[in-house]
């Protein structure tokens, strides 16, 4: 790392001269104007030929020797310019300091970099921890193999270091390539349909999904991630099987599983209580749609506490919120009217 901070910084410091160099000596005076010579110079001229001209040529001739004098008188009037001034001192340290701080950020924001890095790369790595800076060099160690080889070991590899790391965009790329070398990979395929539900497409989470499970019934994952797509779309009794053959199968987060089970039956009966009207349909969007993850009454859960939560006071924030996703939370897949009867209902709480 030294090496690359020894050149550049022989570079900054050549900039630094060659910049404040023209400051260096001496004042000059500026260069004296020359037309009033020229106008003298004129002026003679023309009153030699003056004198050997008679009738109208000699009247125009005196007439502008006099237009030329009036210009001449008002040209000398005029102050001397004054010699050109060389910066300072505290401007030579001000240019110079402001040289050093931009040679700073340009360095802190685009140098060093390790190949294959991106400046957001370099910058998580300059603010991370002995730990986290050993990851993301795996991970970039592991993209530049993967390259290299292009097979479907190599770039699944990288792709599910990615996923460690939550970095959902390169986890997507590597498993979409991993598909493009082995269509027939189950763990990619599990992974882009969770990535489905995760970014918002339930219904292509759940049909990826249910392949999978088809294959492999006893892959717990993808039968978690079946459940809450089926969930996410209403479809109860779905994600209610797909939970219980995750129960069966010995999926690890059995108590969550058996919550979420609980709650789609709560909101099956919420469903048929808004048929006999005992139920708004804000409530049933919520339930469907939001409770999973933002608590049975608003709560707060794995997202944050929506009851009382000041963002519903702001035109707008919600719907932009639900429509294209924030942070970890993926964007929901709901009608203008669903939207309505849900901001409705949270207003209420």
């Amino acid at each position: 790392m030294t090496f690359i901070w020894i050149p550049v910084a022989l570079v900054v410091l050549v900039a630094l001269v060659f910049t404040v160099w023209p400051l260096r000596g001496a004042p000059e005076p500026f260069p004296s104007d020359p037309l009033p010579d020229e106008l003298e110079a004129e002026i003679s001229a023309l009153k030699t030929e003056a004198r050997q001209l008679e009738g109208i040529e000699r009247k125009r001739t005196l007439a502008r020797i006099v237009r030329l004098e009036k210009r001449l008188a008002g040209l000398r009037a005029q102050p001397a310019v004054s010699p050109a001034r060389r910066a300072g001192l505290p401007v030579l340290v001000a240019a110079v300091a402001f040289i050093l701080v931009a040679g700073a950020v340009l360095l802190r924001y685009t140098l060093p970099r390790a190949p294959g890095e991106t400046i957001t790369t370099s910058r998580q790595i300059g603010g991370a921890s002995d730990v986290e800076r050993a990851k993301l060099a795996k991970l970039n160690r592991l993209r530049a193999e993967a390259e290299r080889k292009d097979d479907a070991e190599s770039w699944l590899a990288y792709a599910n270091e990615a996923w460690d790391l939550a970095d959902y965009n390169a986890a997507a790329e590597g498993y979409k390539r991993v598909l493009d070398l082995d269509d027939k990979n189950l763990i990619a395929w599990r992974r882009m349909g969770i990535l489905f539900f995760m970014s918002g497409y339930p219904e292509d989470a759940a049909q990826v999904l249910s392949v999978v499970v088809g294959i492999d019934p006893t892959d717990t994952e993808a039968l978690l991630f079946l459940g809450n797509a089926y969930s996410m779309l209403g479809r109860f009794e779905e994600a209610i099987g797909a939970w219980q053959r995750y129960l069966e199968a010995g999926g690890p987060e059995a108590e969550r599983v058996r919550a979420l089970i609980e709650r789609a039956r709560a909101q099956m009966e919420i469903a048929a209580g808004a048929g006999a009207g005992e139920v708004s349909s804000g409530e049933i969007v919520y339930r469907a749609k939001c409770a999973a993850c933002h608590g049975q009454n608003a709560e707060g859960g794995i997202g944050p506490r929506l009851a009382g939560n000041p963002v519903l006071r702001v035109d707008g924030a919600v719907a932009e919120i639900v429509n294209s996703g924030t942070g970890s939370m993926p964007a929901v897949s709901m009608s203008n009217a669903e939207l309505q009867a849900l901001l409705d209902y949270l207003k209420g709480l």
